[in-house]
């Protein structure tokens, strides 16, 4: 188990000792139980008693991990659900847009580079100037005399 995760756990379980009983009381003794094993000790996230589930304090997978807990064990209803589940799937969506524009942006790029590198390398190949050997340029110049002299007969 990582670190963020042992730590998301320790949060979650701080959060819920600040709950009403009520809220404890409805999650099963089992997941209650792995969180306080897993749990990191001696690590204790500043948490308002008054707002205890406070994004800005509680780390992105703890917020998951209470999320989960709201829509398994403390939802009152199933339209309170079924809207929940609503706007998590649009949350999701828009999360795996983003995902899908960072990863076009990244290929994009790299394609851009990939496409200046190869102008670099035909500008490069450009400027080469090629010298024949004197050798190779005698031969050419034979091999000229002897089109024109077939070419006259």
């Amino acid at each position: 188990m990582t670190y963020e995760i042992k730590r998301a756990y320790t949060e979650v379980y701080q959060v819920l000792e600040n709950l009403p009983k009520e809220y404890r009381n409805k999650i099963p003794q089992n997941i209650l139980e792995l969180m306080k094993a897993a749990r990191i000790d001696g690590y204790k996230q500043e948490i308002e008693k008054e707002n205890p589930i406070d994004s800005s304090k509680l780390s992105k997978q703890a917020m998951t991990i209470l999320a989960v807990l709201n829509y398994h064990y403390w939802c009152p209803n199933r339209k309170v659900k079924n809207d929940l589940y609503k706007i998590y799937a649009k949350n999701e969506e828009k999360v795996q847009k983003e995902v899908q524009q960072n990863l076009n942006d990244l290929f994009k790029n790299k394609r851009k580079e990939k496409a200046q590198d190869n102008t670099k390398v035909e500008e490069n190949l450009a400027m080469v100037k090629y010298n024949d050997s004197i050798f190779n340029q005698i031969v050419k110049l034979i091999k000229k005399i002897g089109k024109r002299n077939r070419q006259k007969r």
